[in-house]
């Protein structure tokens, strides 16, 4: 997850870098430009690794720096993932929570596939329970 932010950052910093005029007299102004892009960066990985997934039997909760979700399972109307190039490389994926009051995203969390399986099956014994009630 780390690392895959830091590639794109980097990324983005060497196409912006290209349309500069940096020379001995500007280094430093480019050096503290850097500075704050990655420092910027490491407040941006911070949060995204605060972000905890707990699946229990009755609610899904999502926690991050900032708030806390409590989902319950029969909210969730639709589960599914998705994964780019950069995401496929590094084991990730993307899961996206489709309930009545609203969406939710899950970024780039260590075993999400793991994860998502068991969001999955919560919503599907729900599902089967409600059905036969």
């Amino acid at each position: 997850m780390i690392e895959k932010t830091l590639i794109k950052i980097t990324i983005l910093v060497l196409i912006f870098s290209l349309f500069l005029e940096i020379s001995y007299k500007n280094i430093f102004n480019y050096l503290i430009f850097l500075g704050i892009v990655y420092f910027t960066a490491a407040i941006y990985i911070f949060y995204k690794m605060s972000t905890k997934v707990y699946v229990n039997d009755d609610f899904l909760y999502i926690k991050n720096f900032f708030r806390s979700r409590a989902i319950r399972y029969s909210n969730i109307n639709e589960v599914f993932t998705s994964s780019g190039f950069l995401q496929r490389r590094f084991g990730l994926m993307s899961i996206y929570i489709i309930t009545k009051a609203g969406n939710y995203l899950i970024k780039d969390m260590p075993d999400s596939e793991k994860i998502f399986k068991e969001i999955q099956e919560k919503v599907n014994i729900v599902n089967k329970n409600s059905d036969e009630n």
